[in-house]
């Protein structure tokens, strides 16, 4: 996955201010672009209100109007992104049920391991709907 230096910074900079509560967001490409770059970061409030700290939530109308305006602009989802706080940068069994539960194949995930809220480490993954499971996936930043 390619993604630019000032979305990564976006990334660490939402996950850092979210701690200790888990962050979310959106990964947004070009339409027709290559599938794995990712031009866009879009910040989304974490509506999970049982198990903010462990869990995260986007709410379909969220999904609905970002999708919408990125699509008048030339762009569509192309994965998502979201925080650990305290724990490893890597999709949690959680994180794998919901994506199986999912249309996820191919789907690019970002989760960044928050460090007692002073340091984020972000990975990418992408889900695979044939294993049911996570694959690493490069993290370049350009």
């Amino acid at each position: 996955m390619r993604i630019p230096r000032a979305e990564v910074d976006e990334i660490i900079a939402h996950a850092l201010a979210g701690y200790p509560h888990e962050a979310c967001g959106v990964l947004v490409g070009d339409a027709g672009g290559p599938a794995r770059r990712v031009v866009k970061a879009v910040r989304v409030e974490n509506r999970e209100r049982e198990s903010p700290r462990v869990r995260y939530q986007i709410a379909p109308e969220d999904l609905i109007r970002i999708q919408r305006r990125e699509r008048e602009a030339g762009r569509e989802i192309v994965g998502y992104y979201h925080s650990h706080p305290d724990h490893p940068a890597r999709p949690s069994e959680t994180d794998r049920r919901i994506a199986a539960e999912g249309l996820s194949d191919g789907v690019i995930h970002v989760v960044v391991g928050v460090d007692e809220g002073q340091r984020g480490t972000p990975t990418a993954w992408v889900f695979r709907d044939a294993t049911q499971s996570f694959e690493a996936e490069a993290f370049e930043i350009e």
